[in-house]
């Protein structure tokens, strides 16, 4: 949205200063028009009034409407004191002179070349509405007038408007962008908040809707951060209250002698100790701080773990390896990943035992079952009975399964063929 709020203004700030540029030149063109008019009439004034004799203060007063004067040099001494020229007009019968920043205009009839030029529709002498130097030939008039009207403002009008524009363009976007700020600020919110980082970047102040937005995520931010504290307490607490029993489960079968049911208890005391740890390793990673602890594992091994954690014999399971498959993977977890895919299998298999294969890029467990009733993805989510009910399990299963998958950089791929659920474990 940055990007095309900046594009937008750049686009209009190019327009506007094209099209007054444009507009410029325009009025530049109609303007030296405009001046050349007002020179030949001041000059046909002082004609008429030179007929009537008329003094020079009579003349300086009548031509003062046109913010003209007679000038007090003669032509001769303005062309010898090194006057610049300023062309206006190639076709115009008028010379202008710059002096000492006086503007000084002298009437100059330019004769057309008749030999030289095709007879137009109407003569070229007749551009500027009458063909005074006719009636002043053959020598022109040495007339010379002082220009008094001050060009300035009609000059730099259009550099005004043009700066002007400008400035409030550039402060209407810099007034934008600092209204769009808190989106920013919201955006690195909600990218720690993908990461498992509840931070609070700014505070964020302003009555419009932007701000409020940005206002009520940092409060749901605040929420969140006392909901996971107190999530984690809660945890902590449990944990230690569980730890506490086990312990003293495992002194008292200390006490008796070795006998079956000492092993028994000597194995369920081991297995409640693996839950906890489990346990702690799920809250870690459902918590988003999870540190994996990668190394290369054959991936019979990790099998053989899973087995173990689930305290199910061999045969149970019929495994097919033909790739002798090695993978990077952090032990404990990806045990724990194919741990909850295997007691699924076994689970909710029926007739015959599931299958594992193993390939050079991939895993496969295949158990032979009813069809689900729902897509995959609902069962990627926590908490779902449809799979795994309430009298068996937290619906947790499928959902730490694939999230470990994903942090492995693997895929956990489904699919339902002939009477079999198949699940595929891509190693890329």
């Amino acid at each position: 949205m940055f990007f095309q709020i900046k594009l937008f203004f750049f686009s209009i700030f190019l327009i506007i200063n094209l099209l007054i540029i444009i507009q410029f030149f325009v009025d530049n063109k109609t303007y030296t028009l405009f001046e050349i008019k007002r020179y030949i009439s001041t000059i046909k004034m002082i004609e008429n009034l030179n007929r009537d004799n008329a003094s020079i203060q009579e003349i300086n007063e009548k031509i003062s409407i046109f913010n003209m004067k007679l000038s007090n040099i003669t032509f001769e001494e303005l062309v010898n004191s090194n006057a610049k020229r300023v062309k206006i007009d190639d076709e115009a019968p008028i010379d202008v002179y710059i002096l000492n920043n006086v503007k000084f205009v002298h009437f100059n009839p330019k004769f057309p070349d008749f030999k030289k030029m095709p007879p137009p529709p109407k003569p070229l002498y007749e551009r500027f509405e009458e063909p005074i130097f006719f009636k002043l030939r053959p020598q022109p008039p040495g007339i010379l007038i002082i220009d008094e009207l001050n060009e300035t403002s009609f000059k730099y009008f259009w550099l005004m408007i043009l700066l002007i524009i400008d400035a409030l363009l550039i402060w209407f976007y810099m007034f934008t962008r600092e209204k769009l700020k808190p989106l920013i600020s919201l955006k690195e919110d909600m990218k720690n908040l993908s990461k498992g980082e509840l931070k609070i970047s700014t505070n964020i102040e302003g009555k419009d809707e932007i701000s409020q937005v940005a206002k009520e995520f940092s409060i749901a931010l605040k929420q969140l951060k006392e909901l996971r504290n107190s999530r984690n307490l809660f945890l902590r607490n449990i944990m230690h209250e569980l730890k506490t029993p086990i312990t003293k489960g495992k002194l008292i079968t200390d006490i008796y002698e070795d006998s079956e049911r000492k092993f028994i208890l000597i194995r369920v005391f081991q297995r409640l100790e693996y839950l906890l740890s489990e346990f702690a390793k799920i809250e870690e990673l459902t918590s988003g701080k999870i540190t994996l602890n990668k190394n290369k594992y054959h991936i019979i091994e990790l099998i053989n773990q899973a087995l173990d954690i689930l305290l199910v014999e061999e045969h149970t399971i019929e495994i097919e390896d033909n790739a002798n498959l090695e993978i990077n993977a952090d032990f404990e977890l990806f045990s724990i990943e194919l741990k909850n895919l295997i007691d699924n299998a076994i689970k909710y298999g029926y007739d015959e035992n599931p299958r594992i294969i193993i390939e050079k890029d991939y895993i496969e467990i295949i158990n032979k079952g009813e069809k689900l009733t729902k897509n995959i993805e609902e069962y990627y989510k926590p908490f779902n009975h449809d799979y795994e009910t309430a009298t068996t399990g937290l619906g947790l299963g499928l959902y730490i399964s694939n999230n470990i998958v994903k942090i492995h950089n693997y895929y956990l791929e489904y699919d339902y063929k002939d009477g079999y659920h198949h699940f595929h474990i891509k190693i890329i």
